[in-house]
């Protein structure tokens, strides 16, 4: 036997390692709930960050705009599926 202390990281006991987190910048978020009914709502979180306000602003409305010519219209096309058992076709 060796009279040597383990120092390997796996068999070291357990220590303690104190991160200090420094965060710079500037960050926005917006929630959006669009619908009345159950079935009919849609919610929505636009997130941006930037170094600058100016940059997290001008971020966000490229988003918002993004959110408003793409996305918006899928999530309405999207409609709950009927239930079969309840409404069946009849030819």
């Amino acid at each position: 036997m060796s009279n040597e202390p383990d120092t390997e990281p796996d068999t070291a006991p357990d220590s303690v390692e104190k991160v200090e987190r420094t965060d710079f910048g500037c960050s926005m978020e917006a929630r959006l709930d669009r619908g009345t009914d159950t079935r009919d709502q849609d919610r929505v979180t636009i997130k941006s960050k930037g170094e600058t306000a100016e940059e997290t602003i001008v971020e966000f409305y490229k988003l918002l705009e993004e959110y408003d010519q793409e996305i918006s219209g899928r999530l309405r096309d999207v409609q709950p599926e009927a239930d079969e058992a309840g409404e069946e076709d009849e030819d």
